[in-house]
Formats: C-alpha cells, sequence, structure tokens
C-alpha cells in the first residue's frame, strides 16, 4: 500500500487488512475564525494543515514500517473569537466528536490519532484534553494533541521552547501576541504567503489592562505564583480584559513585527515537539498524563457549561 492512504478512499476490505497495532491515524481539526483585516478567517485550518503535512513527512522518515492514513479534516473548533466571521462549535460537541471518532477506530483495533491544530481558544484545548483522557481510560486508544503542550509554552514563555524558534516574548504567541498577531501572521507567510494582506499597514493591538471580573481574576492568580494556577489565571484574566473591552479589534500583536522565517522557526518547534510526543505514544509510554495538561485544565468542568 501507499506510505499514506485517505480513510475515505479505502474499502471495507482494505481498512480490516491494515495493522492495527502499525497504523497511524492522522486529523486536521481547527476552527474558521475571524484573525484580523489581514489574515483569512481560515488561518488556523492552513497552518494546522500545513502542520499535519509536515507530521506526515517526519512520520513517513522515522516509521517507514508504519501506515499513516489521513482522516477528512474538521473545519471545527471551540471559543472561536467572539466577531463576525468566526464560527465555532460547543465545546461539549467537540469532545463528543473526537471521542466518537477515537472509538470508531479502537472499536477496530487500531491505537493512535495525532491531531494537528492551531486553536487556543480554552474549551477548545479543554475538549481535545477531555477527549484523549477519557479515550485512554475506556480503550486505550492514544489522541495526541500537541498544540495543548505547545501552546502552553507559548503563553509562559518555556525558555527551551522559546531557544529553539529564536523567538522572544511579545512575539510568541503569547499574552501580548495572542491572535493574528506576530506569530500567526509569520506562520500564514511561512504556510501561503498570498494569504496575507499587508500587514505592514496594521497596527499593533495591545493588551488591554484587565478590569472588572478580569482585574479580580488577575489579582487572584498573582496569589498563586509561579504555579500552574497562578499562571493560568493571569492567562485567563488577560484573555477576559481582551475579549470583554468595548471595542474590542479581532487581533492581538503587532503583524507589521512578521516573518516568513520566523514563522518557518515556530513550525520546525512545533514539528519537534509533535515527534517528541508521538513518539513516546508509539513506544507505550505515554498517556493522558504525559500529554502535558493544557491551559487551565484544572478548570475543564468549563466545557460542561452553556456558551450562549
Amino acid at each position: 500500500m501507499p506510505a499514506v492512504l485517505h480513510y475515505v478512499d479505502l474499502t471495507l476490505p482494505e481498512l480490516q487488512a491494515l495493522d492495527d497495532t502499525k497504523t497511524i491515524f492522522l486529523l486536521s481539526v481547527s476552527p474558521i475564525e475571524a484573525h484580523g483585516p489581514h489574515l483569512p478567517v481560515g488561518t488556523d485550518v492552513f497552518i494546522a494543515q500545513e502542520l499535519q503535512r509536515r507530521y506526515v513527512e517526519q512520520l513517513t522518515a522515522k516509521y517507514p514500517d508504519y501506515q499513516l492514513v489521513l482522516l477528512p479534516d474538521l473545519y471545527c473548533g471551540s471559543d472561536a473569537l467572539p466577531v463576525a466571521g468566526s464560527l465555532s462549535v460547543r465545546g461539549t460537541a467537540l469532545e463528543a466528536i473526537i471521542l466518537d471518532y477515537a472509538k470508531g477506530l479502537a472499536k477496530q483495533g487500531f491505537k493512535y490519532l495525532f491531531l494537528a491544530d492551531n486553536h487556543g481558544g480554552p474549551r477548545h484545548q479543554m475538549a481535545l484534553y477531555r477527549a484523549s483522557r477519557r479515550a485512554w481510560r475506556r480503550w486505550r486508544f492514544s489522541v495526541i494533541s500537541p498544540f495543548n503542550l505547545v501552546f502552553r509554552y507559548m503563553v509562559q514563555h518555556d525558555t527551551e521552547f522559546l531557544e529553539a524558534t529564536g523567538l522572544v516574548p511579545g512575539s510568541c504567541g503569547d499574552d501580548a501576541d495572542a491572535h493574528a498577531g506576530t506569530n500567526e501572521t509569520s506562520l500564514l507567510l511561512a504556510v501561503d504567503p498570498a494569504q496575507v494582506a499587508d500587514q505592514a499597514s496594521i497596527p499593533a493591538s495591545l493588551p488591554p489592562a484587565p478590569k472588572g471580573l478580569a482585574s479580580l481574576v488577575y489579582r487572584l492568580g498573582t496569589l498563586f505564583g509561579k504555579t500552574d494556577w497562578g499562571k493560568d489565571l493571569r492567562h485567563l484574566a488577560n484573555t477576559l480584559a481582551w475579549v470583554s473591552e468595548e471595542n474590542m479589534l479581532p487581533y492581538m500583536g503587532d503583524p507589521a513585527k512578521a516573518t516568513a522565517a520566523a514563522g518557518e522557526a515556530m513550525l520546525n518547534a512545533r514539528v519537534d515537539v509533535a515527534m517528541e510526543l508521538f513518539a513516546q505514544a508509539l513506544s507505550g509510554q505515554l498517556g493522558p498524563v504525559g500529554l502535558g495538561k493544557p491551559m487551565l485544565y484544572w478548570l475543564s468542568w468549563l466545557v460542561r457549561l452553556p456558551e450562549d
């Protein structure tokens, strides 16, 4: 068989002929979401698709005896920016879709589903995390979502990760560069520069000071210092401050500073993280606990709350 197959092209006998212990399924899952005036609403989708392409390239080279199977892309995600142009699904819906996909594959005897993703919405990441934990507990099936760990590295300025990218705080997808700023614009310049409008003319969007509830959450975060709770609460406060701003701009950061070289460095670093997680999963050393907990993982119950 070819090194890479498409699930929808396979007949039932062809599926049944696959070695269930040496078949890796890959799924690109990201929402359609507004990304400022200079990037398309498919930005997360396009970046996730490029990441998946690179995953396939690396996996094919590293594991030539494994069969790779691509599932159809899912153009959906939770907590898309609440502005015109964004299409968001409930966190419970996303969790159910991923869990049901995992169930369908696990019941056929398969072991692995690797996700390509580029969305940092809290309930989006929590939904993927919850689905991965439930799939492991029920069927010992591995759902690996590298961006949950990568996003924490970005927001919390992980030293090794920033060294690998050559990026600095304020341009690495952290709170000051949270959406369609330097980092994401750089990523799309590396993936498909024709999709980027004249970012040099876009003024920087600076994070507002937390007010009201956001200020309370931020102060609470300072009480927990450098713990996960403290870091996560400060991140949540900064996010709340931005999305609750009366005249919120649909981007955060400085797109004018974006370069294709910076995007390429970020893509390479993200693929390296993914390959480490995939290697651990394939060796049987990685359950959900080893995935790296996403931001606000301890608030994963929020996925169950109404989002209207």
